[in-house]
Formats: C-alpha cells, structure tokens, sequence
C-alpha cells in the first residue's frame, strides 16, 4: 500500500481512541464523573474524523452538501493496534471519592475499510479498548465502539438512501444539582435516512428527506435514569434560485420520543414561504412568512412565523449568511460567518432554537471540527476533496494540532430546552508553528410551554445553565517527523433561575510530544494537569496530574 494513503487512513483508525483516553485522563471516570466538565482535548491528539454516514460521506453518490472534511476514496481494509499507559495522581479527579493515584492501562485493536462502487459505498471503522487498572480503581474493562454504514443511489439524480450504525462510550455530563458517581455509557444507534435530490433545471432543485435515529443505552453504570429513544427530521423543500427573483417552500417536522422512562415526546412542525432577491450575484436577501406548531405531552402551541434572511459571498474565502424569525419562544436566528486570509481560517456561529439532548447527541465527536477549518483553508490549494482530505489530515499529524476544539456540553435532561450557543474559532499556520483557538458561550434554559406542569411535579431537573469557555492549542514542529503541542483549556458553569448559586470551574493543562516513528507507528508522551473548583456539595473539589504514553501502529 502507498505511504500516502497510509498517511489519510492514519486519521480514520482507532490511535485517537486510544490516546484520547489517554489524553483526557481515566476514562471509564473522569469524564462522567464531574458534573460540567469539559471533555474535548484542548491540545494533542484528539479524536479525528471518522468515516460517518453523513451528507458529506455520500457525496460522490448524490447531489448532497459539500464535505465538511472529505474522506478517501477507493477500497481498503487497514488494521491498527494502539496502547497507552496513564499514571493519574487522581483516579476519582471529580467524584465524591478522596483521590486515589492509579495507572491505566489501556489496549486498542481496530479496523478501518471501506467498499465503493458507482452506486453504493460502504463502511466501518470498529475498535475494543480494554482498560486495566493497576490498583483497582474500577473494575478493569472492554469498551466497543464503532461504526458501520452504506450510502446508496437507488435511482439516478432522484432517490438515494443512507444507513448507519453507530456505537460508542459516553460520559455522563449532568447538570451541576445532580450527583453522579462513575459515569459511564455505551450508546448505540440506528440511523435509516432515504431521501430525493433532483434539479428540474439550473435553478429549480427539490429535496425531501427522511432521517430516523434510534438511540439504545446499555452498560449503564451511572447511576442515573437514562431514557432510550428516537429523534426523527421530515423535511420537504422547494427552491428557485433568484435570477434575480426567486422562492422557497418548505415543511418540516422534528419529533424527539423518550420511550423508557415517561414516554416524554417533544415536536415541532414548520411551514414555510421565502421570497428571495439577488441584488448583485453576490448578495441575495428576502422575506419568510409561515406557522409552527410546537407540543411536548403535556402541552401544545400554535405561533405565526415571520423574519427575513440574507446571504453575501463576494468570494470564495468570504461568507456571510443567517436567518432571523419571530417564533413561538420569541426571537430566535441562525447565523454564521467564515473568513479565509492566506494561512489564517476564522469561523463563527450564533444560533438560537430549541433542542434536545437527543437531537444534540447527532453531533459526534463532540467539539468543533478543526478539520473543518482546515478544509476551508485549503479549499483553493486542493481542489479535489480526496486530495484535499489527506492534506488536512497530514496538516493535523505534522503540526501536533487536536482535531477538534472545545465546545460548550451537551447537558443530558429528559425535557425540551431553548438554546442560545456562539461558537467562534481560529486557526492560523505559519512554516513551524500552527495556533488554534474556540471561543465558546451557551445559554440553555427549560422551555416551559403555558400550561405544562412545573419541572418539579414531572420529577426533571432544571436545565438553566450558562456556560463559557475558551480553548487554545499551540503546535510546534520540532523536525520533520517530531512536534510539540501545549494545550489550555477554561471553562466556566454557571446555573440561573432553579440552579442558582451553582458553578463548576474547570481548567486543564496538556502538554505533548508526537515522533513518527515509521509512517505506520506514532509515538506520543504527554503531561497534564486538571484543576476542578464546584459549589456543587457532592463532588470534591480536586486537582490532579498526569503522564502519559501512548503508541499505535497500522498494519
């Protein structure tokens, strides 16, 4: 097999699951274990992008969105073996335990492939970490995860279909007034998503979707209530591109359904008309007029929808696009910004809507993708994706940069929340130095319909929260096969409203050498420390240290 495409498949192997473990400290416990705390890695190796069945994964089969971070193209099986070693000062860094030192242990075996013909593709990537304990902390342990999925084009520029498996290790991230003790969970889920594409002519395109995740807990050793469940999007529109007039028809409706404990169902079914017009082939604005109909199980309302939209992209470095409406919860917009200056990628994205915890789940990894930004850098360089994807992922292993930047958590509750979340990142390249920052704030507060009993009766607890939160990453390429990364990340919790007086502040230092030892093997050593301070009177307040080593190898 080339080197080359050693180098992309290195990215798509099980080493991140490895090192992340390692680099984010005991992982059947820390995570889970403090209520609050920020999980994404704020520098070294975090969890890169995998093959997931998303828009951009079926790509090559279907008119759909431009990929995010493209993945190879071709067939090909790659097997990998990772290890780590951990040695905490703090096992129970954030339970209700005295701290206890420790060494982890951790084996990786995994396999990546991928199948792909003209109208059908194929994929997984699967891994068993088995974790060890020296001195018993936890019980010692396998953890599965993976992903299998196919994407398909059933009829020619008209129906394609897309279906998945996904199953991975989650922590727990309650908010700050319930206790937790190790807080750990397998989730598994089943994703079935048929849809239509077709364009009538350069300007008219139609699309209709179906996408259906089902989400199985088991493994379950967190001590709380968690629900299985189903999240569902059907969604049908209708577009003509202005030239210089042009219309939108829409409908959609997004249904989340607990079914183990309540059989709690939220859902919300828009209709919508736009009416758009390009002042200048590079700016386009218009009106949008519809009706929403939101209802959980206990209670329902009907709200007119009015707002307007605009969309500017003077070049293909520059892009500036949102959505403000009036709806049922008042104002809410969905807005985003992106600027590439030579070696410089800024992003930003201010969105309020409401949510569930099972909608958030969507989003994995958690964190914002610095592939992503990446790509968009590169975008002019490497005009082919496949091409692109493995400069991306090169860019990633020589500089030492994390793949994915902190992000605000996502805070599991069984009811329906308003979320207001700004997310701005940053990354800029030099010839041996490489600089990524996330800014991060997210307001999410109970959305209470008039008439629906209070939290308290329906024995939930409030999601009132704010969080804030900043993560700088720094890489230094010391020689060609060597690097440094330094990594800070510092997050604040703040509770309002029920959750008042509460707070968890959370800090984390990450220090990290990365040496290629042959194109197939990486080597990485790394310290860290973790400085924890909660008003919450379950949880201890706890510092912790660590050093760390972890090596993998693809066959």
């Amino acid at each position: 097999m080339p080197t080359v495409r050693r180098n992309v498949l290195f990215a798509l192997t099980p080493l991140a699951l490895c090192l992340l473990h390692a680099g984010t400290a005991s992982a059947q416990t820390v995570p889970g274990a403090i209520p609050g705390l920020n999980t994404a890695v704020p520098g070294g190796l975090g969890l890169p992008q995998q093959l997931l069945g998303n828009d951009a994964a079926g790509a090559p089969l279907g008119p759909a969105a431009a990929a995010s971070a493209p993945v190879p193209r071709g067939n090909f099986v790659q097997p990998s073996l990772g290890m780590s070693v951990v040695q905490t000062s703090n096992a129970y860094f954030g339970t209700s335990t005295p701290a206890k030192s420790d060494t982890i242990i951790s084996i990786t075996p995994g396999i990546a492939f991928q199948t792909e013909g003209p109208d059908l593709r194929t994929y997984g990537n699967f891994a068993l970490n088995g974790q060890y304990y020296a001195r018993g902390s936890y019980s010692n342990t396998v953890l599965p995860s993976g992903v299998l999925g196919l994407s398909a084009r059933l009829v020619d520029q008209w129906l394609y279909f897309d279906a998945g498996i996904t199953a991975q290790q989650n922590a727990l991230l309650t908010i700050p007034t319930q206790n937790t003790g190790t807080a750990t969970y397998t989730t598994t889920q089943y994703r079935l998503s048929p849809y239509i594409d077709h364009r009538f002519d350069d300007n008219l395109r139609l699309r209709a979707r179906s996408d259906n995740t089902w989400t199985r807990i088991s493994g379950n050793q967190t001590g709380q209530a968690l629900s299985n469940g189903r999240y569902s999007v059907q969604s049908v529109r209708l577009d003509r591109r202005p030239t210089p007039f042009g219309w939108g028809l829409d409908a959609k409706q997004e249904e989340t359904v607990y079914t183990t404990t309540g059989a709690l169902t939220v859902r919300d079914a828009i209709v919508r008309a736009r009416g758009l017009y390009a002042f200048t082939p590079h700016f386009e604005a218009g009106l949008i007029g519809g009706y929403e109909h939101y209802s959980t199980s206990y209670a329902s309302l009907g709200h007119s929808i009015y707002g307007v939209q605009a969309r500017w992209q003077p070049n293909l470095f520059t892009r500036l696009d949102g959505v403000v409406e009036r709806r049922f919860f008042g104002t809410g917009w969905d807005l985003n910004a992106s600027q590439q200056i030579q070696q410089l990628s800024l992003r930003v994205n201010w969105n309020r809507s409401p949510s569930t915890f099972l909608a958030g789940l969507q989003t994995i990894p958690a964190g914002v993708s610095l592939s992503t930004l990446l790509d968009g850098m590169l975008a002019s360089q490497y005009p082919d994706p496949a091409a692109r994807a493995r400069a991306v992922q090169n860019l990633l292993s020589v500089t030492g940069l994390p793949s994915t930047l902190p992000n605000a958590i996502n805070y599991y509750t069984q009811s329906a929340t308003l979320q207001d979340t700004l997310t701005a990142t940053a990354v800029l390249l030099d010839q041996r130095n490489s600089y990524a920052a996330s800014l991060f704030h997210a307001k999410t507060q109970d959305l209470i319909l008039p008439g629906s009993a209070p939290l308290t009766s329906l024995l939930l607890a409030s999601a009132d929260y704010v969080q804030n939160g900043v993560g700088l990453s720094y890489g230094r390429r010391l020689t060609p096969v060597m690097s440094l990364n330094v990594g800070v990340l510092r997050a604040l919790n703040t509770g309002f409203g029920p959750n008042a007086g509460v707070s968890t502040r959370q800090t984390t230092f990450i220090v990290q050498l990365n040496r290629r030892l042959s194109p197939q093997t990486l080597l990485v050593v790394g310290l860290r420390r973790q400085l924890l301070d909660t008003t919450n009177t379950g949880i201890l307040n706890a510092n912790e240290s660590a050093i760390y080593a972890g090596l993998t190898h693809q066959f």
